[in-house]
């Protein structure tokens, strides 16, 4: 095994975007050359997406149909996303698909290692928004037939709800207590980091202990800087009320009958859920990887700490 790093250098700043572990194995692309006189961390970065494929023939089916070999450059390509503009993302995506458009084979299989590494929800590399950039491109594709057409249809429909940016579709819950309330009458004033969470789900609670004993999370409740609020959307409330309590006394715990997921304003493709909203209950992060959410925290408890 070994490791890709992909350099943007900027005047005597490098910075390491790790594409992940590979076997020495599987063939890659080569990195595009990047012009001495592009010298910005984000210039070189979209350089590098916008010609990643230039050296890939979609006609070579060795190539194209092997997805081990496409799944490992999709990989390399995806990982230096984060460090280009939407609009270099937008044209990369659209210059890629463009060229596996020469081999309807190979377009599926692209289709398929998208929707593996960006969608499904235990993947380490999810990212909707990214994914809707190619959705937009899938759902026009005479190559991919009706019934997948319509499939991918309907995630872009749900992709595009709650999303980061976007005021987080209000519902009812009722508390331990037993009081009703809303999302948007939960008062905070910082973050709210809100949990989709099924009670009697093994993975829900593995995650759930995660979150109950990461410190950085628990001092920004003991202190206010984030409210959690964790919701059982589901139709067992006699469960909901006799596990409630074992969650933190800090943390508020909600049971919602299923409406929301029944009109369609939120899709739980997976529990738990996690959402990070900030205290006029916009959405800062959607359908949230935990590793990726602890991230976050840190971040900002380096920043407050200054």
């Amino acid at each position: 095994m070994k490791y890709i790093a992909l350099i943007l250098v900027c005047c005597s700043h490098l910075l390491t975007v790790s594409a992940g572990s590979i076997s020495d194995s599987i063939p890659e692309l080569p990195l595009p050359k990047v012009p001495a006189t592009l010298r910005e961390p984000s210039v070189r970065a979209t350089y590098i997406i916008e010609h990643f494929w230039d050296e890939m023939d979609f006609r070579d089916t060795l190539r194209s149909h092997n997805r081990e070999f496409m799944e490992q450059n999709f990989s390399n390509f995806m990982s230096v996303f984060p460090y280009a503009d939407e609009q270099a993302q937008r044209t990369a995506i659209a210059t890629l698909l463009h060229k596996a458009e020469a081999d309807n084979s190979a377009y599926i299989v692209l289709r398929d290692i998208a929707e593996k590494y960006l969608y499904e929800p235990n993947s380490p590399m999810l990212s909707e928004e990214y994914y809707i950039l190619f959705l937009e491109h899938f759902v026009q594709s005479p190559i991919l037939g009706t019934t997948t057409t319509n499939r991918l249809r309907w995630q872009l429909e749900a992709a595009r709800k709650n999303r980061p940016g976007m005021t987080a579709a209000d519902f009812v819950y009722t508390t331990r207590n037993g009081n009703k309330t809303t999302l948007h009458k939960t008062a905070s004033e910082g973050e709210i980091l809100l949990i989709f969470y099924d009670p009697d789900c093994e993975h829900c609670k593995e995650i759930m202990g995660e979150l109950q004993t990461d410190k950085t999370l628990a001092d920004m409740v003991a202190s206010g800087r984030i409210k959690v609020l964790a919701i059982n959307s589901g139709d067992d409330y006699n469960l909901w009320k006799s596990t409630a309590d074992s969650l933190p006394a800090n943390w508020i715990v909600g049971y919602e009958s299923g409406e929301l997921q029944e009109n369609g304003s939120y899709v739980l493709r997976a529990m738990p859920t996690l959402y990070l909203l900030d205290s006029n209950k916009k959405v800062v992060l959607k359908d949230v990887p935990p590793a990726q959410l602890f991230s976050l925290l840190r971040s900002y408890a380096t920043l407050s700490a200054y």
